[in-house]
């Protein structure tokens, strides 16, 4: 008989609306996960190139830019519920008309639809932590982070398998009528699933806020101004590595080792089995490691991998360059992901409650300027024809001071007279 194993008992223990709250997530993250699958290669069949897709895409990114750190100083110390349930709907309706101007070829539309979806994930995302935060137990944060990143960890499972099996059916003859399932077909699919996501968000309490925390908008305390900076700097760094090339890494391996749309995201399905398993043993690794075995050694190994993968474009005539470089996709991904809940964590605990808010703004503004910046740099990189494993390399290198950046907070959090909270 299979014994269930000790670290996940724990899971038993999280409250019903950290359930539905992963649930929500999921649903949402169906969208996520099949632009991060599909997007570009379904626009690469629309006639665009790199740096064309490249341009197109950054415009999610410009409403973060800009309105993040002000939505951020506005909710804090607010009831998060409503926003959060805003931002479910607006999501997948603005996904959707996104995916259907592009497909009629209106592209100054399509262009003002990317700028509103980005809007709509801005709302999700600089409530979300905060909100995971009020609802869980001070004991189980851990496991309820976990379990969300989980959850996106499922969701990307479900988009890579949805769009493997429809990628592979191809078409089908039904009442006289040609349904063909391709890249178009399964964005559509993913996003008009998601538009269940309300119904559970609804169903949320909406904890009152710490009453410490200030309510006016503008004022931020000088003595936060230090922590935010530090709390904020390794998501800087890590944004613009991750920026530069994870939101094209179907482009390198479609470009350089020729693998179609169908293939990657069977590949990226494998990589999340993976993401899921290793999202859900976070608690039990820091507990064995501490938060530098958990951030800092995870994400090391993640980076070596990054760096093999990229230069398999160096041989990518040899026969073993394509298996190898999916090899390093497949294990690359857990081990990065499985920093996230750690990080946020760390993050959330270090800034104190009164600053959440603003801290996931910040994140929220840094990593789309950092992503809006890498993609038009990455387009301008294309344009002039610099491989991909350069661009890898530097990605690398970010990453590397990224993950250092962590060891203040670490200190700090931990370290002899750490703070657990600031109030």
């Amino acid at each position: 008989m299979i014994r269930e194993p000790q670290w996940l008992k724990s899971y038993r223990l999280l409250p019903r609306q950290v359930l539905l709250f992963a649930m929500g997530q999921f649903l949402i993250n169906l969208i996520h996960s099949s632009q991060f699958l599909l997007l570009n290669l379904f626009l690469k069949q629309k006639g665009m190139e790199d740096p064309a897709i490249a341009a197109l895409g950054s415009q999610r990114f410009l409403a973060v830019i800009f309105l993040a750190l002000p939505a951020g100083l506005w909710l804090r110390g607010r009831r998060l519920r409503k926003p959060m349930l805003i931002g479910s709907i607006l999501f997948p309706l603005t996904a959707l008309a996104s995916l259907e101007t592009v497909r009629l070829g209106m592209m100054d539309t399509a262009s003002a639809c990317f700028v509103a979806m980005g809007f709509a994930s801005l709302l999700l995302n600089v409530t979300g932590l905060p909100m995971t935060m009020r609802i869980t137990p001070p004991h189980l944060a851990s496991e309820s982070l976990s379990m969300l990143f989980a959850s996106w960890a499922a969701s990307n499972i479900c988009g890579g398998l949805v769009s493997s099996v429809l990628q592979t059916i191809g078409n089908i003859e039904l009442g006289g009528w040609r349904i063909v399932f391709d890249e178009y077909t399964t964005l559509l699919t993913l996003t008009l699933v998601a538009f269940a996501a309300p119904f559970f968000y609804a169903q949320l309490k909406d904890p009152e806020p710490d009453p410490r925390t200030t309510k006016h908008w503008l004022h931020v305390h000088r003595e936060d101004l230090p922590v935010l900076g530090i709390a904020l700097f390794p998501s800087l760094c890590m944004a613009t590595g991750a920026g530069l090339s994870i939101q094209f890494l179907n482009l390198f391996f479609s470009n350089v080792h020729q693998v179609g749309a169908g293939a990657y995201a069977a590949v990226g399905t494998a990589s999340n089995v993976l993401v899921l398993i290793a999202g859900l043993m976070v608690p039990e690794v820091k507990r064995r490691f501490g938060w530098k075995g958990a951030i800092i050694g995870v994400q090391g190994i993640a980076v070596i991998l990054l760096v093999a993968m990229g230069t398999t474009e160096l041989w990518k005539s040899a026969a073993l360059a394509m298996p190898f470089a999916m090899l390093c996709f497949v294990l690359r991904q857990p081990m990065m992901s499985m920093a996230g809940p750690v990080t946020s964590e760390l993050t959330m605990l270090y800034v104190g409650e009164r600053n959440r808010e603003l801290i996931s703004a910040g994140n929220g503004a840094i990593w789309s300027g950092a992503w809006w910046i890498a993609a038009k740099t990455f387009e301008f990189l294309r344009s002039h024809e610099i491989p991909y494993w350069q661009v890898f390399l530097v990605t690398a290198l970010l990453y590397l001071v990224g993950t250092c950046a962590h060891a203040p907070l670490i200190r700090a959090v931990d370290g002899p007279g750490g703070l657990r909270s600031r109030g």
